[in-house]
């Protein structure tokens, strides 16, 4: 009987952090780190999965990964399914790339906004010289949302008028035309 992987006790935070990435596709190296891995070991399980070469090198796609994980969590007999794998990758179709991300984006906090974006609470103004200027200030800014919305909101936001009691006025209104019907009814006695 095989031994199970090393990984699999961690295969619920691995499945996650694949699921929740921005990269496109995976290399050996990513696999020794995602998957805490020897280099030997992140090799064969690229040779396991279905991947595209570019360059030298083969890349696993994110999707393809977060399907196999899937099939791992729910096998059974998780050598038998990595026997399966290997016979489905020799019949498959090759496919190519499309597009490539090959690094996942280091979150962004407000610190990291650039002079190009001036902002005031309720105002924003960006200066550029270029549409590649215009959009890498867009970019930046998208990650700091992304990253930190609720500091954002904080500093930025227009501050909110304080509430107008309407209950308290309606109350008061209400007591003075009790009054004044009862002076009107007291008089007219």
């Amino acid at each position: 009987m095989a031994r199970p992987p090393s990984w699999l006790p961690r295969l619920h935070e691995i499945r996650r952090t694949v699921a929740n990435s921005v990269r496109s596709h995976y290399d050996r190296r990513d696999l020794e780190r995602l998957f805490e891995l020897q280099p030997r070991g992140a090799g064969k399980l690229l040779e396991l999965l279905p991947t595209v070469p570019v360059g030298t090198a083969h890349l696993v796609d994110r999707e393809v990964l977060v399907g196999f994980l899937d099939r791992v969590r729910e096998a059974e007999d998780v050598a038998g399914l990595f026997e399966t794998v290997r016979r489905e990758k020799a019949a498959g179709p090759r496919r190519k790339i499309r597009a490539l991300v090959r690094r996942d984006l280091d979150p962004l906090g407000l610190p990291a906004l650039p002079d190009s974006i001036a902002l005031r609470r309720g105002r924003m103004e960006i200066s550029f010289r270029s549409l590649e200027d215009l959009l890498e200030s867009l970019v930046i800014l998208a990650r700091v949302l992304d990253n930190d919305a609720d500091a954002f909101a904080t500093a930025y936001e227009p501050e909110k008028p304080p509430a107008v009691d309407t209950d308290g006025d309606e109350l008061r209104r209400m007591f003075q035309e009790l009054e004044k019907m009862e002076a009107e009814r007291s008089t007219g006695l």
